[in-house]
């Protein structure tokens, strides 16, 4: 018989083709409280502007040191000016 000329079928190489990743799962709340990082649990855990907290007090003493930083950055900005 005659011999056939094949020529080498193109494959696509694994390594230039990156693997799809395991997406993890993203969770649904913080572990720890932002203000006093204690862990928080399920039935006491306090939302509020976009954090996690503890508890009521927790927030408040955040929102109360945030106040502070904004106050003495507006000073230190005025000082420079």
């Amino acid at each position: 018989m005659a011999e056939e000329k094949k020529e080498p079928t193109k494959k696509v190489e694994a390594a230039a083709v990156p693997e799809t990743k395991k997406l993890k799962k993203k969770k649904s709340r913080p572990t720890n409280c932002v203000q006093s990082n204690k862990r928080i649990r399920r039935k006491d855990w306090y939302y509020r502007e976009g954090k996690y907290f503890a508890n009521k007090q927790c927030f408040k003493l955040y929102f109360q040191q945030e106040l502070e930083k904004a106050n003495k950055a507006k000073e230190a900005a005025q000082a420079q000016a």
